[in-house]
């Protein structure tokens, strides 16, 4: 049987890290674009963003970061949905303090906001929504 690359918990947080990375990519991308697009305000684009990015990410994590196989989609989902609600919380409040209150571009701010709410997703994440999968 051959080792796959998520076998160890370094590897799991790697994996972790990069689906982050992708569905960042995707949140920030479409911030990006419905602010500068239709002219969103910057935190109700935030909000839309973010839920796309987490799709992105629960698909990522449930069958390539954790191979998980469990069938519960809709309860599992809500769990994770869950989880990232609160990371969302984090994210808008650091993103408005740091644009607000420290003037930062929402752009720097976001990736400021994500990196800090990195550590309490995969806490919950591998905790509780794919505690089976390893």
């Amino acid at each position: 049987m051959t080792a796959r690359p998520t076998d160890t918990r370094r590897g799991i947080i790697l994996w972790f890290f990069g689906a982050g990375v992708v569905s960042s990519l995707v949140d920030i991308g479409l911030l990006w674009a419905l602010v500068t697009g239709p002219g969103m305000w910057y935190l109700t684009a935030a909000a839309i963003s973010y839920c796309c990015g987490i799709l992105v990410n629960y698909g990522i994590n449930k069958y390539f970061t954790f191979h998980d196989g469990a069938t519960n989609y809709i309860s599992q989902f809500a769990t994770f949905a869950v989880i990232s609600v609160s990371c969302l919380s984090v994210n808008l409040c650091i993103l408005w303090l740091a644009v607000e209150q420290f003037a930062l571009n929402y752009l720097e701010a976001k990736v400021i906001a994500t990196a800090i709410a990195f550590f309490w997703s995969y806490y919950g994440q591998s905790r509780f929504t794919f505690r089976g999968g390893h």
